[in-house]
């Protein structure tokens, strides 16, 4: 990613451009301050709506490919015999000092925060934590967890960390492609959420004394309609667009997993491994989101009753049967409530073969909620020909 100085004079430039623009909108609609302040101001905010998504949409792309190539580098250092916390200190050093060109300023600053806290010996796993945070990388938060309990239980952490890189990798190299394809759609999305204003605007240059009408007598009222009816579609046809993508939630449950497998490979019973991922995982996502999602909340809800001492077989059917959960954690709770009866001998194997079918299932419901998008968007379609047509027709019923 391109370092650029000029970054709050930018934002405040593509500020000024949006209100110059939002302010000519409301212009061509009505005649009245008051009308044109108010319109105005509607538009200034669905234009930097637009805006802060496309540039969060451009931001994440880049750095989900950087991360990528960081997920590389550190694999291969790690097969070349280098300790982790060594490969990351080396990695952030690169980042941080030679390559000030390559990155922007918050990330160049989150890795010069993360090789600070390993020159101060701090645990790799807080460290790969607090690198997470800054850059707002999911991924990364999920990995982090992993490290911390591997350390804690004296697993293999080269070991673990180049099998959970390869998921992790594998993971986001698909949302990158997916993504990428959703970005275009909201490009296209983007313009076709401003084509009412340029076709209005064709309209008053190409015949203003068919569009007058409009702007003397009760024509405003029209013109109001015609405005709140392309802002609302816009806006509707915005949001289906935009709303959504990969994020926090589909990650939890596959690292709650390979957690507790990794408890499990250190000796710990299916009850303490449950407690500690559990509480792991909710404090990763207060940190992240300031309070725990749902899904959390039943795995730490579930980990409450087993330290009061409630049975695993009765605490994980309670889980199945809790409405609040959504279908992947009742399939886990399943998961773990036949193996945990049936005593299966390689639960921890197991435990990280569905941790990557999760992952997979999770992508694949995203792609599916795509495509249920592209049909939504039809509705806020609907307004816009509406208001299309009112406009087209409004003046010449006006003028009789």
């Amino acid at each position: 990613m391109n370092a650029k100085n000029s970054r709050p004079t930018s934002k405040l430039l593509t500020l000024a451009g949006a209100a110059l623009a939002s302010i000519g909108i409301a212009a061509l609609y009505f005649r009245h301050v008051l009308l044109i302040l108010v319109g105005a101001a509607a538009a200034f905010r669905l234009l930097t709506t637009v805006i802060s998504r496309l540039e969060g949409d451009r931001r994440g792309k880049l750095l989900r490919k950087d991360a990528l190539a960081w997920l590389e580098e550190l694999t291969m250092a790690l097969k070349a015999g280098k300790s982790l916390a060594n490969a990351v200190g080396e990695l952030a050093e690169g980042i941080g000092e030679k390559h000030m060109g390559d990155y922007d300023a918050s990330v160049r600053e989150s890795w010069r925060q993360c090789l600070g806290l390993i020159r101060l010996r701090h645990p790799i796993g807080s460290v790969f934590r607090e690198l997470a945070k800054g850059l707002g990388l999911p991924e990364l938060l999920s990995l982090s967890g992993l490290i911390g309990s591997a350390v804690d239980t004296g697993a293999n952490l080269p070991r673990m960390f180049i099998a959970s890189a390869e998921s992790l990798r594998e993971q986001m190299a698909w949302a990158e492609t997916m993504e990428a394809a959703l970005a275009s759609r909201r490009m296209e999305g983007a313009l076709l959420a401003a084509a009412p204003a340029a076709y209005t605007a064709f309209l008053r240059l190409v015949t203003p004394d068919y569009m007058a009408p409009l702007y003397t007598g009760g024509g405003w009222f029209v013109a109001l309609l015609v405005f709140a009816l392309q802002l609302g579609g816009s806006a509707w046809f915005i949001h289906l667009l935009f709303h959504g993508g990969f994020g926090q939630a589909g990650l939890v449950l596959p690292g709650f997993q390979e957690e507790i497998a990794l408890y499990l490979q250190a000796g710990l019973s299916l009850p303490e491994a449950w407690q500690r991922a559990a509480y792991s995982r909710m404090h990763q996502e207060a940190q992240v989101q300031g309070e725990a999602d749902t899904n959390v909340g039943l795995l730490t809800a579930v980990a409450r009753q087993l330290a009061l001492g409630l049975p695993f077989a009765r605490a994980i059917t309670r889980l199945a049967t809790d409405q609040r959960g959504d279908a992947e954690i009742k399939r886990l709770a399943v998961f773990m409530g036949q193996n945990y009866q049936l005593g299966g001998g390689s639960l921890a194997t197991l435990l990280v073969i569905e941790a990557k079918e999760s992952r997979q299932r999770y992508l694949l419901a995203q792609q599916t909620q795509d495509k249920k998008r592209e049909t939504k968007v039809l509705f806020p379609m609907i307004l816009l020909l509406l208001s299309a047509l009112i406009l087209t027709g409004a003046p010449a019923l006006l003028s009789v």
